[in-house]
């Protein structure tokens, strides 16, 4: 399967103060994921988004990077890729990765585009039934950013040739 580029990141919320926790790049069927450590200014906590991700503040203090390493390793990983890494929640994701960026006073790499941009109506249904389907197997562990690179990478593929 040739896999699309794909981000994902899982986040303290959906709120406006919410933050980066965990990110995973998909890029040319090779992933990277990283937890990423509080910056003292993240203060934002949703524990129903903990119970969905199932990663507390007390795993990323312990195994989370610091905001500066998660940016150079993915920085790393990136390198020498030009084009746009894309998303199921292309807006939620930007803005999240704006913040991890910010944090360490860089500006992101890449620009993170829509999936569904990819896809026609028709296809872009057929995504959506696919996650459901593909989230309901013991197979991936949604809502953890790697696993889910991997799903939608899955869906994707079933949707475009659908």
């Amino acid at each position: 399967m040739k896999n699309i580029p794909i981000i994902d990141i899982e986040a303290s919320g959906l709120h406006f103060t919410s933050y980066p926790i965990e990110v995973a790049v998909l890029l040319k069927g090779e992933s990277r994921s990283w937890l990423i450590k509080p910056e003292p200014s993240w203060q934002f906590w949703c524990n129903t988004a903990e119970s969905m991700h199932g990663i507390s503040r007390e795993t990323l203090y312990k195994e989370g990077l610091p905001a500066v390493e998660v940016v150079a390793q993915l920085n790393k990983f990136l390198a020498g890729y030009a084009g746009d890494l894309y998303s199921d929640a292309h807006q939620w994701d930007a803005d999240w990765l704006d913040k991890l960026y910010f944090a360490v006073k860089q500006q992101r790499p890449c620009f993170i585009a829509s999936i569904y941009e990819l896809l026609s109506s028709e296809q872009s249904q057929h995504f959506n039934d696919q996650k459901l389907e593909l989230a309901a197997l013991d197979r991936f562990r949604h809502h953890r950013a790697e696993s889910d690179v991997w799903m939608l990478a899955e869906a994707f593929e079933k949707a475009r040739h659908y």
